[in-house]
C-alpha cells in the first residue's frame, strides 16, 4: 500500500475584508442564538485597534470562508469579541487555528491578558477555552439579549508565553 502525499490545508488565515461579510454573517447566523447584524461586522472592519481574521480558501471550494475572529486591543488587554467556524468544519482544528493566531497576536502586542465572554450554557466553548488556560474571572448577569449570563474568561499573558 502506497502512502499518499499529505495535501495542503485548503484554508489559510488572512485579514477580513468587506467581500467576506456575506460568509461571516452566514456563519454567525448558524452559530449564535442572537447573531450580530451585518452592519456591526461592517463597522468593525473600519474601526481602530481591531484584529480581524478569516479562514479563507481561494481554490473555489466551499465554504469559501471557514471561520472568523474579531478582536480588539484595549490598552494592555486583547479582547476576543467573536470567533466561530462553519458548522461543516467543526472539530477539524480550525477554531484552534483562529484562537492560536489571536494568542500570537496578543503576545506580539505585549498584551498582559486575553479576555472574552462566553454563554454560561456553552459547555463546549468553555472546555475549549479552558484547554488554553483561560479561567473564569466573573459573571456578567443577563449579558446576552435573551437574558442569559456570560462568563468572562481571562488568560494572563506572561513573558514566556
Amino acid at each position: 500500500m502506497a502512502l499518499s502525499e499529505p495535501r495542503p490545508d485548503p484554508y489559510r488565515l488572512r485579514p477580513a475584508g468587506p467581500f467576506d461579510l456575506d460568509e461571516v454573517v452566514r456563519i454567525e447566523s448558524e452559530s449564535f442564538l442572537v447573531p450580530w447584524r451585518r452592519e456591526f461586522f461592517a463597522s468593525e472592519l473600519v474601526e481602530a485597534h481591531r484584529y480581524i481574521r478569516v479562514l479563507a480558501r481561494d481554490d473555489g471550494g466551499t465554504p469559501r470562508v471557514g471561520g472568523y475572529l474579531f478582536a480588539v486591543s484595549l490598552y494592555e488587554e486583547f479582547h476576543v469579541n467573536k470567533i466561530a467556524t462553519d458548522l461543516r468544519l467543526r472539530k477539524q482544528g480550525y477554531g484552534r487555528m483562529l484562537i492560536e493566531d489571536a494568542l500570537a497576536r496578543a503576545r506580539a502586542m505585549a498584551s498582559t491578558a486575553v479576555t472574552l465572554e462566553v454563554r454560561v450554557s456553552n459547555a463546549a466553548a468553555r472546555q475549549f477555552y479552558r484547554s488554553y488556560g483561560f479561567r473564569e474571572a466573573y459573571k456578567r448577569r443577563a449579558y446576552y439579549q435573551d437574558g442569559e449570563d456570560a462568563l468572562v474568561l481571562v488568560l494572563p499573558i506572561t513573558e514566556r508565553g
